[in-house]
């Protein structure tokens, strides 16, 4: 379901967040949320699936980290989960450790005992290993390197059904590009149960295909000036022209 995004501004209190994450985005210099961030972090935070569109820098990485870490905060009387709660999946490894950067800078100013850790490919299984010892409650990494874990039973499929909460796909409108189709698909049985979010820069085809794969019933959010993918290749202030040249052989 497509939802018309609101011109209203609203605070992060208004939205709901915790007031340590609140605190978290002051000591960043953050005070306004972004738009994408004004839609999509209420409807997170309501437990609803939510495909959001809007183009880079427009705060789609707090817009689902935020209410991501407001739901896997410790409630009070009740103990710490010791499970892998939520998966960030992206593309690239470079992608994967900015987000970890992200997700890790918020969790030290919110002082608060989550675990996130970040996974590459290119880490031995040893190294796999070690760093799920805890295990941690977030997991930033790429399809393929999920498919590794599984492969190489460093992680167990059975757990991450019974434990995992939410799953993202970040960059959505790359991740089937860069092949990680079969990955995302073996990991699918494992988020019948839990809530999924896709974020693009783009609408496109394969964000289509990412939502039908992953996703249940969801909300679907996109900024006015988001387009399908050739709108962002080829912005519309750029004039195309054909020139034909006569190419004689001498």
């Amino acid at each position: 379901m497509a939802e018309t995004m609101e011109n209203q501004e609203k605070s992060f209190t208004e939205l709901g967040l915790n007031d340590s994450l609140i605190h978290a985005l002051i000591k960043k210099g953050i005070e306004k949320p972004t738009p994408i961030q004004q839609e999509a972090i209420p409807r997170i935070l309501k437990g609803m699936d939510v495909v959001a569109c809007a183009k880079t820098g427009s705060g789609k990485t707090f817009a689902y980290l935020l209410p991501l870490l407001h739901k896997l905060f410790p409630k009070p009387g009740s103990e710490n989960k010791h499970a892998l709660r939520a998966f960030v999946l992206v593309p690239t490894r470079e992608l994967c450790q900015q987000v970890y950067k992200e997700v890790s800078s918020l969790i030290e100013l919110c002082r608060v005992q989550l675990k996130a850790v970040e996974l590459t490919s290119s880490m031995t299984d040893s190294v796999l290993r070690a760093a799920l010892v805890g295990p941690p409650d977030i997991l930033v990494s790429t399809p393929a390197c999920i498919s590794k874990c599984f492969s190489a039973n460093v992680l167990q499929r059975a757990s991450i059904d019974d434990s995992l909460e939410i799953l993202v796909l970040d960059e959505a409108d790359l991740l089937l590009s860069y092949g990680y189709e079969d990955d995302i698909k073996a990991l699918t049985p494992r988020t019948l149960k839990c809530q999924c979010l896709l974020m693009s820069a783009t609408s496109s085809a394969d964000v289509e295909k990412l939502k039908k794969l992953t996703l249940h019933n969801c909300i679907i959010l996109t900024l006015p000036e988001v387009g399908n993918i050739t709108d962002e290749v080829i912005p519309k202030n750029i004039q195309q022209f054909w020139v034909r040249f006569a190419v004689s052989i001498v």
